[in-house]
């Protein structure tokens, strides 16, 4: 008689910031749970950080992140804002199910991805006087192809990818681009076509801007952009400064140099 083997229970994390009820965790970790169970024994390392932003102003004060690692298509994440904390986890974990799903039977997440959601988190406002860079994140940015950098950016729902462009080896972005609903890309120097994609991705014609960060920050809060990729005056290595959603600043830096 062949004995059934045994699954290890998945790995599910949650975590609380901000005022939040202890019941909104439990729940989360019950929803991971289901989760990580429908999507199988490739799935494991489920994450859920629920945040409650203090501003009044906020209809949708509770943000929900999520994350799930999938056997040989990696992680896949997913960032949405609510009222309540049990509305955030569900619209967070049912976007992120559907989303490992599609990645792990056709190898991409979907177009859909593209568009930004009506549950995008909001931007807590804060005087201008008040804001500061209160984040500094130094990285070593992948070599990848455009169409790479933006399949990685979707999956991992962010709004722009810093990257080493494989065709120039310059310092590029990849981002969502409200103008068109599609994508675009913006090296640090020059431009230059990149060929064909599957995505909907088109190319600056225009180098990054050289600003230093009072420059970058003033640019910010002008233009209201989520971000800013410009290259620094100094090393003239490409930067992005964004707007974090708790109204302060975050300053992403490479620190190696591109190949």
């Amino acid at each position: 008689m062949t004995r059934p083997r045994h699954r290890p229970a998945p790995d599910v994390r949650v975590e609380i910031r901000g005022e939040l009820p202890r019941a909104d965790a439990e729940y989360a970790r019950a929803r991971a749970l289901e989760l990580s169970a429908a999507l199988g024994p490739g799935a494991y390392a489920a994450r859920v950080r629920l945040t409650r932003l203090r501003h009044r102003s906020l209809t949708r004060p509770v943000v929900a992140q999520s994350v799930i690692e999938l056997d040989g298509a990696g992680p896949v994440r997913v960032q949405l804002a609510a009222a309540t904390g049990v509305e955030a986890v569900d619209v967070a974990l049912g976007t992120l199910a559907g989303r490992a799903a599609r990645l792990r039977e056709q190898g991409d997440i979907g177009l859909a991805a593209v568009y930004e959601s009506a549950y995008r988190p909001q931007y807590a406002p804060r005087p201008l006087a008040e804001r500061q860079i209160v984040r500094r994140k130094s990285v070593t940015p992948d070599r990848r192809t455009p169409d790479e950098a933006a399949r990685v950016m979707l999956a991992l729902d962010h709004r722009f990818h810093l990257f080493v462009d494989a065709l120039t080896g310059q310092d590029s972005v990849v981002h969502r681009s409200a103008a068109n609903g599609g994508l675009r890309l913006v090296r640090a120097h020059s431009a230059a076509r990149f060929g064909g994609s599957g995505l909907p991705l088109t190319e600056s014609t225009h180098p990054a801007p050289r600003l230093d960060p009072a420059e970058a920050a003033r640019r910010l809060w002008l233009t209201c952009w989520p971000f800013v990729f410009h290259t620094d005056p100094g090393d003239a290595r490409g930067r992005v400064l964004y707007r974090r959603y708790d109204g302060h600043y975050g300053l992403i830096t490479p620190v190696a140099e591109a190949r």
